[in-house]
């Protein structure tokens, strides 16, 4: 085979096929070396409600081998984006981002997911699916490299739009899970024993009821009354009494509705 010959066939190719993507480094056997640019096409497969803040390239640099096709091209990715809103308008998307109780920034806008995918993450994969391709496919002896450019491209543009689909689904599950705490607000808290007595004990505390009790205990120590008057004035300690064994009766009656927040 003359690898020369069908270096520079393939290469006359790729300068028909990308006209404008095509970068040639070097031309020169046996140190060919070039780069494509391949802008994704993404829009076509988004859905009306999603918008595109960005453009993503992929950038596929190729050396080849002196014995290319009988050995594999060496393939280095790259993946470049370009803003496609100006930076008033990022500033202002800024401002309006809204973060949690944590101070987590939080997806509250579902057109604009898209703006938290890169394809950095996905290049060392996309990496070891082209070597498997030229493997599985027995493409040594061939020329790949259109092949490989198309895998990249298409890889690509399923990867994120697979991405796009996860952070949906994420994004609908903190939307279902904002409006069941909204409800909840709604909906109020279920009155228990433990609780009605949690309030109980914060209400007297706050009214100072104890240190009344207290004051009237004393006061009817010194003004000696009889029993009967300090039972009539609440002042003898039954009062409570008579509470306690009436909470679980008051606690079964509000149970029957919500006490709202």
């Amino acid at each position: 085979m003359d690898y020369k010959e069908e270096q520079q066939q393939e290469l006359e190719v790729l300068e028909s096929i990308y006209p404008d993507e095509l970068n040639v480094l070097s031309d020169a056997f046996p140190n060919v070396q070039f780069e494509v640019s391949l802008r994704l096409e993404l829009d076509a497969m988004l859905d009306s409600n999603v918008q595109l803040n960005k453009e993503h390239t992929m950038m596929v640099n190729f050396q080849l081998p002196e014995n290319y096709p009988d050995a594999a091209p060496i393939i280095s990715i790259e993946a470049q984006e370009v803003s496609l809103v100006d930076d008033e308008d990022e500033a202002e998307s800024e401002e309006e981002q809204e973060f949690d109780e944590h101070g987590n920034i939080m997806m509250t806008k579902l057109e604009t997911l898209s703006d938290n995918i890169s394809l950095s993450g996905y290049v060392p994969e996309l990496q070891v699916q082209l070597e498997e391709q030229i493997e599985n496919d027995m493409l040594l002896g061939m020329q790949m490299c259109f092949a490989l450019l198309s895998t990249v491209k298409d890889n690509s543009e399923n990867w994120f739009h697979e991405r796009l689909s996860e952070l949906e689904k994420e994004y609908e599950k903190q939307l279902e899970a904002r409006e069941k705490e909204e409800q909840a607000k709604f909906n109020g808290t279920k009155v228990t024993r433990e609780s009605f007595l949690n309030w109980r004990g914060t209400f007297r505390k706050e009214l100072k009821l104890d240190e009344r009790d207290a004051d009237r205990r004393l006061a009817a120590h010194h003004g000696r009354l009889t029993g009967k008057q300090m039972f009539e004035q609440g002042v003898d300690g039954t009062t409570d009494d008579v509470m306690e064994d009436e909470v679980d009766e008051v606690v079964d009656n509000l149970s029957k509705t919500n006490v709202s927040n």
